[in-house]
């Protein structure tokens, strides 16, 4: 074949390949725009250099949306993304809330444990892995994961994907205190994740993320202070995790409970 010939065989494949390209320039540009907006209103340099390596990766190579292994996970890892840049559900009925249930997710978590037990709640990123953790806690006799710490009433999984509810991905713990005293718990909560990251837990980022302790009594909340007083000592970086009343659970949907022991993503 001449170069002529093969010059014009191969013209539409490159002006398909550049057509791509400059549709994903264009698309960085905008993104890399909108990044820089929503870093000056936060006054956030550290926001801003985070935000644009997760834009490199999500637009020149989908790392952070192929590594998710399941269709759920990758949905959840692209509206996080887009809900860290500033996108999202805008005006959707995710952040709406019916005036007259906007008290009850304020409200405590007016459910009871077993009789003998009691409950412990933590957010340390995804709560498959962190309820897999606890699962395996001699002294722990029960766990659900579910959403709590926001402002709408019966969230979905979607609802909490989009960043507009405000709460967190927690795993709430049942235990029998003669048998598991609260400091293992939360021996368990300081080794599972990485407390120093703001929303964010490796390749998952969002508010939903956040790392928290979520207690139910005075003695909890003392032992949560007290323990991260202790932990931020043996770091060089500040602890961010929340320490805060726990307040209404909301019980994840079912394929989300004890997604990894049932052998989620196969399982861990």
């Amino acid at each position: 074949m001449s170069v002529h010939a093969l010059s014009l065989t191969a013209t539409p494949f490159i002006s398909s390949a550049l057509a791509s390209q400059t549709r994903r320039i264009n698309l960085a540009r905008s993104l890399k725009q909108e990044v820089a907006l929503v870093s000056h209103f936060f006054d956030c340099k550290e926001f801003h250099t985070r935000a644009a390596a997760d834009l490199h990766r999500s637009v020149f190579t989908s790392r952070s949306f192929v590594v998710a292994s399941s269709p759920a996970r990758a949905m959840e890892k692209g509206r996080s993304f887009l809900s860290m840049l500033g996108f999202g559900a805008r005006g959707s009925s995710a952040a709406q809330t019916d005036p007259a249930t906007a008290g009850i997710p304020h409200g405590p978590d007016d459910d009871a444990p077993a009789p003998g037990q009691q409950f412990a709640a933590f957010g340390a990123g995804c709560f498959w892995g962190v309820e897999l953790a606890y699962q395996r806690v001699p002294g722990v006799t029960k766990t659900e994961v579910g959403y709590s710490q926001g402002y709408t009433h019966k969230p979905s999984y979607n609802d909490v994907c989009s960043g507009t509810t405000g709460h967190s991905e927690i795993v709430r713990v049942e235990f029998d205190p003669k048998e598991c005293s609260y400091e293992n718990l939360l021996d368990v909560f300081w080794k599972r994740h990485d407390p120093t990251t703001l929303n964010r837990q490796g390749g998952d980022v969002g508010t939903q993320y956040r790392s928290g302790i979520y207690y139910y009594s005075p003695e909890q909340e003392e032992a949560a202070k007290e323990s991260l007083e202790k932990h931020q000592k043996s770091l060089n970086r500040k602890i961010v995790s929340e320490v805060l009343p726990a307040k209404k659970f909301y019980r994840a949907e079912e394929y989300h409970q004890q997604y990894l022991s049932k052998g989620g993503r196969f399982g861990s």
